[in-house]
């Protein structure tokens, strides 16, 4: 149970991060709403973070946890470490330079739509100070890679978190007479607080590196798995800029909507698959039963996946009139966001299993098949986004829904291909029995106390009864880890009725 363990670990400091995240959303939602000033910080916040996902938790962590375990066991993992970090960190500083640079022509290629429009020239503004964050975020990036290998998995997460903490702060603090100068200024102290939170638990570690230009061999053989899996990664990240590309043609705030619902949506994505990857990525690198792991980070998954789905779904309006609806949020923003973000849960499932496949593959050096896959969903997202927001005319919500689409087609392309070590079709439809008969049990349930309970607040009331009816219902039906769960909850309280 040591991959479960690593994940809860890795998902409870997750979900505290994405937490504090909703506290910095909301005070931008309050003090800016849905306008150009938030089109406009979206977009350029999202350049830095796409390549933050792309040079650290995504196609680097894959290409360098396994190399780096390797060389723990053989006891040279210092002579990589400090090569790798060298390099690493000379390759961020030169994006980063690049990216303001040519802030302007990204921008015009990502949000096209702008171009002629009255932000756009702030666009570009807040994108050359923005791209800072990404050499910050990048270390930050690495030294979790380097905490993961070593079974660190709470505080590389929580660094997240304090990014949240010093954004919000130097928000809250600033935005009196700095205005939308705030926002960069907590993007870029958060940076900073980001990265140097990390270094305390690589001294308890015990991890020891430096600056070295020296080619390393294993440092070849990064770069080589490094490239398929930057491409895998990077097709990946296409996700984000072709809802941002095609929002940029709809109307004012689409860009806004979505982030705001998105990030609802990566709470439980974050949390849980994103965990559970990584822990499997680690697990797998040491050599454990792949088949045994995998089918257990399947069953974990959607025993939490689903009812967080349809939970999303059902209680949409509510988690967002909760959420932001006060300040310049105003009650048309709520609505639009909520039919956003129910699009956006439907696929959430999908995205979750996608992930846990990933890591397989990643594991055993196949970088190939994510990148195929990743390509695949793209094209996917792309073609059926275009069909529902424009030859619909479903707008931003077709976005949104062309994103769940997309996830269903990469994660049936991984399963196809990953039949030998991962689960067959008629085991998914197995394990997705019960958390599907609990979920309709607990949406029942929430259905009818939202239908009772009109105030949105009353939101904190419902969410925790109806997860409290899905656990019964899981009981009852005997799921295998719900019971391993009531056991150790047993197990724990009468050691802690012990004298």
């Amino acid at each position: 149970m040591g991959l479960i363990k690593h994940s809860l670990s890795f998902s409870v400091a997750t979900l505290l991060s994405r937490v504090l995240g909703y506290v910095r959303d909301a005070l931008i939602a309050y003090y800016f709403g849905v306008s150009y000033i938030t089109d406009a910080f979206f977009i350029a916040f999202r350049l830095p973070n796409t390549f933050r996902r792309l040079l650290g938790e995504g196609g680097f962590n894959a290409a360098f946890v396994p190399i780096y375990a390797r060389d723990i066991k053989s006891g040279r993992e210092r002579e990589f470490l400090s090569s790798s970090f060298t390099y690493y960190s000379l390759l961020n500083l030169l994006i980063t330079l690049l990216g303001i640079v040519f802030a302007e022509y990204i921008v015009s290629l990502i949000a096209p739509g702008i171009r002629n429009k009255p932000h756009f020239e702030l666009t570009v503004f807040m994108s050359c100070w923005l791209f800072t964050y990404l050499f910050f975020v990048g270390l930050s990036s690495f030294f979790m890679a380097v905490l993961n290998t070593k079974g660190v998995f709470f505080v590389p997460a929580f660094a997240q978190a304090v990014f949240n903490i010093v954004f919000s702060g130097v928000l809250a603090f600033s935005v009196g007479w700095l205005g939308f100068y705030s926002l960069i200024a907590g993007v870029i102290l958060g940076g900073i607080a980001q990265a140097l939170f990390n270094i305390p638990s690589l001294i308890k570690t015990g991890v020891r590196f430096g600056l070295s230009l020296r080619i390393d061999p294993e440092l070849k053989l990064l770069v080589k798995r490094l490239l398929p899996s930057l491409l895998g990664f990077g097709v990946a990240q296409l996700s984000f800029f072709i809802d941002t590309f095609l929002a940029s043609f709809l109307a004012l705030g689409s860009i806004s909507y979505l982030y705001y619902a998105n990030r609802i949506f990566q709470l439980p994505l974050g949390a849980v698959s994103v965990g559970i990857a990584n822990s499997l990525l680690s697990t797998l690198s040491r050599g454990e039963d792949a088949k045994v792991n995998t089918r257990l980070a399947f069953r974990f998954v959607l025993l939490v996946s689903i009812p967080a789905s349809i939970g999303l779904i059902v209680l949409s309006e509510h988690i967002i009139a909760l959420l932001y609806g006060r300040g310049r949020f105003s009650e048309s923003d709520v609505y639009v966001a909520s039919s956003v973000l129910g699009a956006y849960a439907l696929g959430l499932t999908f995205f979750s299993l996608q992930k846990v496949l990933s890591s397989v593959f990643f594991a055993k050096g196949d970088t190939k098949t994510p990148v195929k896959a990743s390509l695949i969903a793209v094209v996917s997202e792309g073609l059926s986004g275009s069909f529902y927001a424009f030859a619909l005319k479903m707008g931003v919500v077709g976005l949104a829904l062309g994103t769940s689409t997309s996830s269903l087609v990469g994660f049936a392309y991984l399963l196809l291909k990953a039949r030998d070590e991962a689960v067959s079709v008629g085991e998914l439809l197995k394990l997705l029995f019960r958390p599907l008969l609990a979920s309709a049990s607990m949406s029942l349930v929430a259905i009818l106390l939202k239908e009772l309970i009109i105030n949105p607040l009353y939101t904190l009331v419902i969410i925790p009864l109806a997860m409290a009816v899905y656990f019964l219902s899981l009981l009852t039906l005997k799921e295998p880890l719900s019971l391993v769960l009531l056991g150790r909850l047993k197990g724990f309280v009468k050691q802690g009725a012990q004298p």
